[in-house]
């Protein structure tokens, strides 16, 4: 007998956990490499590679899998070394008993809490509450139809952190797993206004698996649409800061299985159904456990009288007893007695109108017990226009090495005096983001301000502007001049590492755009505006895209800046087009551009206009045409090839969307040509996929066949999953249109397996996505020319 046959055979699998059965039984037959070993192996043979760890591996084998990632699947096979003819006979056992066990769409998990702080302390009487309303038991937890627990308190006394710690704890304990959202909606923050809730439903519902162009633009409509989505879910929402009842009434939901946190430094009590937990400042036991926790219990019980002062002084406050100890920490030397004398000295300043105390006196000592540079970095934390900070960020902003800068944020973190949030980002509390500005007013020069401020703008615009050339390598851009770059520097190292960076940094390059355009500098205003009206199209949010495009119009219209205002009005009638709305409007901005781009003799900006107006296909299919022979004529002339195939692939959507695809199948064969030469591998599927949906309304199936094939597997190695499984549909079209339905139904089931390899967000995006898709599966598909093949 051969070694080969000594190996389970794949085709007589009849179920899943015989496949993962026979699937241990091979690796044993293959040399019984370890999980470890195989997961060395692994990840280089995925597609984008990847890290895998062997308990990743490892769990492909558990006998009680319900369903296994195809990819992993796939590479594992080729780590076990089997020639390519068994490693097929492999995966379509795979897909086989994947679809035989099929059953509904994933479970989702959201999983957006903050982090909890280790140092969290006492409270046991509020968390013991707020288990029980989370329960459903206890007093007045009867009607569950909306369960809130309002979090009221003066600042600092400890809110968020037990917000996050209970919800934490009902995570910990298996409640509401499926849905976490949490939101700070910086209600109380006098730099900001708070959030609007319109955008906090924005947020939510893309968390939710919503697609960016199907978020309704009203605030009811959002509200209804979250409502709708989180019916019958177990949902627990975090709803920080919150300023007053009408900031939070549409983000709560209905049914008893949701369960909202909200903190406040009010009581809310305009909230109907609402349970109030009034928040005091620490007992004394919580203070000195506290106080224990981050000292050490040695120094506090030596000297409990001190440590008792210690408390009164911080008036019992977590946040102000937190940073009181931290300084005492760090200072091995002081004793007790030492903190509560400096404490003492600071105290007159401390003392509110009505005689309380202000926790200003520790933030004072804190601030003063550090070294020179990291009080600098602390008061210029007051400039930075976004939410949240990271190294690099306030590497630019302090005009310091982003390792200096880390170093500098680790020590503030530890003092309290910042307050980590994901990995490698930080956020000031309300208080301290007041008390920075004070020191940043009293203790930095004004030309000193406006020249970090002027910086860290700098470094948002400079680094959107790399992220947005390494997303979209050929598009037309403006150069940044010397007074926008203060001779910064940035670079991806590729185009994944861009989308990461542009998705963490969304929000504060929203903000930076505001804060330049504030800055009364235009040309700065400009330069990062128009990238970001780029980037929220992308995301598919067009009325953000637009109003950043307005705002970027202003500033150049204001600095005289014709390039720009040609690019703003560009930027303004795309995302008007692609959110469906304002035709006409839509049209107007794109002959501005084009108007403006001629006055300057600017052909690039003129082509590029017109290549995103044959895409977006505002215009009669006999205007498109005849812009596209324009379009061609500059492209070849100033020889932009990449130009030429997007024009000749938008024209071949022009000519589909006309019934004519025997005249769009030259323009996109062409189209592919010269990507082939020109463009990298996601062009090249890009314009395959064009090139299959063309041959599939000409019945054409053969071709059509080696089209999509080829787009799936080169989608699948760039990584863009959604054309993956797009593909796999027009595959098994193809399939089916050559009378082969049983291979068709099984690429379906291999679409489906990637889609169930999805978290539930992706998931249901792309579901909604492949809908509309012209290319989609269905067995009652019926071959439609007018349709767009989605690649554009």
């Amino acid at each position: 007998m051969t070694h080969d046959e000594l190996l389970p055979d794949p085709d007589t699998i009849v179920d899943l956990p015989d496949f993962i059965n026979a699937l241990g039984r091979l690796r044993v037959g293959t040399g019984g490499a370890t999980y470890r070993a195989l997961a060395k192996k692994v990840g280089p043979l995925l597609r984008p590679p990847q890290q895998v760890s062997a308990s990743t591996v490892h769990d492909v084998f558990s006998p009680h899998r319900r369903r296994l990632d195809f990819d992993l699947v796939t590479a594992l096979l080729g780590a076990f070394g089997l020639d390519a003819a068994t490693a097929e006979r492999w995966r379509q056992a795979c897909v086989r008993v994947h679809a035989a066990a099929k059953t509904g769409g994933p479970v989702g998990v959201f999983g957006q809490l903050p982090a909890e702080l280790a140092t969290f302390t006492g409270r046991e009487q509020e968390l013991k509450r707020l288990l029980s309303e989370a329960s459903g038991s206890g007093a007045g937890a009867a009607v569950r139809t909306v369960v809130i627990s309002a979090i009221e308190g003066m600042a600092g006394v400890g809110k968020t952190q037990l917000a996050v710690h209970v919800a934490h704890e009902l995570v910990r304990s298996g409640r509401f797993t499926e849905v976490q959202l949490y939101v700070n909606l910086r209600g109380f923050d006098p730099h900001h206004a708070p959030t609007d809730p319109a955008a906090v439903l924005e947020g939510f519902l893309r968390e939710l698996g919503v697609p960016g162009p199907n978020i309704p633009a009203g605030l009811d409509e959002r509200s209804a649409m979250f409502r709708d989505r989180l019916h019958g879910r177990e949902a627990l929402i975090v709803l920080d800061n919150a300023a007053d009842e009408s900031q939070v009434r549409d983000l709560i939901p209905a049914g008893s299985d949701a369960m909202v946190l909200i903190t406040s430094r009010r009581s809310l009590a305009g909230l109907d159904g609402a349970s109030l937990v009034l928040l005091d400042p620490y007992e004394l036991s919580e203070a000195l456990d506290l106080l224990v926790k981050i000292v050490g219990a040695d120094r506090v019980l030596a000297e409990p009288h001190a440590a008792r002062e210690i408390i009164g002084l911080c008036g019992g406050l977590p946040l102000a007893v937190a940073l009181a100890a931290s300084r005492l920490r760090s200072r091995p030397r002081w004793t007790c007695a030492d903190l509560a004398r400096r404490l003492r000295a600071n105290m007159v300043a401390g003392l509110g109108g009505d005689g309380s105390r202000s926790p200003w006196p520790v933030f004072e000592l804190s601030y003063v017990g550090l070294p020179e540079p990291e009080r600098r970095l602390f008061r210029l934390l007051a400039l930075h226009p976004g939410q949240d900070v990271t190294a690099d960020s306030v590497a630019a902003l302090a005009g310091v090495t982003a390792v200096r800068a880390n170093e500098g944020l680790e020590l503030l973190a530890d003092e309290h005096l910042l307050q980590p949030k994901q990995e490698g980002r930080y956020e000031l509390h309300d208080l301290l983001r007041i008390y920075a500005h004070e020191r940043l007013a009293a203790d930095e020069p004004a030309a000193a301000r406006a020249e970090a401020h002027g910086r860290v703008l700098s470094w948002y615009t400079v680094t959107a502007d790399a992220a947005v050339r390494a997303k979209y390598p050929h598009m037309y851009m403006l150069e940044l001049p010397a007074s926008v770059t203060r001779g910064i520097q940035a670079s991806f190292a590729d185009e994944a590492e861009a989308v990461a960076w542009c998705a963490a940094e969304l929000p504060n390059l929203t903000a930076a755009a505001w804060a330049a355009y504030e800055s009364g500098d235009a040309i700065l205003c400009s330069r990062i505006s128009l990238p970001l009206a780029r980037l929220l199209a992308v995301e598919g949010q067009w009325q953000d895209a637009a109003k950043m495009a307005h705002l970027g119009l202003e500033a150049a219209e204001s600095a005289g800046d014709v390039a720009a205002q040609a690019l703003a009005h560009h930027r303004s009638a795309g995302a008007i087009a692609m959110n469906g709305k304002g035709t006409e409007e839509s049209q107007e901005h794109f002959m501005a551009a084009l108007r403006l781009f001629r006055s300057i003799d600017d052909d690039a900006g003129v082509l590029d206009t017109y290549v995103a107006i044959l895409g977006v296909g505002v215009q009669q299919p006999e205007a498109d045409f005849d812009m596209a022979q324009e379009a061609l004529a500059i492209a070849r002339r100033i020889g932009n090839k990449v130009a030429e195939a997007n024009v000749l692939f938008n024209l071949a959507g022009t000519l589909n969307r006309a019934q004519r695809p025997a005249d769009a199948l030259e323009y996109v064969l062409g189209s592919l040509a010269i990507v082939r030469d020109h463009g990298g591998r996601y062009a090249i599927a890009v314009n395959a996929l064009g090139a299959g949906f063309t041959y599939l309304a000409l019945e054409d199936y053969v071709n059509a066949e080696a089209c999509y094939s080829e787009a799936v597997a080169l989608f699948r190695e760039t990584g863009d999953l959604y054309r993956h499984i797009e593909c796999l549909h027009g595959l098994a079209r193809a399939l089916r249109g050559q009378g082969r339905p049983d291979e068709a139904r099984q690429t379906v089931v291999e679409a489906d397996m990637v889609l169930d390899s999805l978290d539930a967000a992706r998931a249901s995006q792309f579901r909604q996505r492949l809908e509309s898709s012209p290319s989609r599966y269905s067995e009652s598909t019926t071959i439609d020319p007018g349709g767009r093949a989605g690649a554009a």
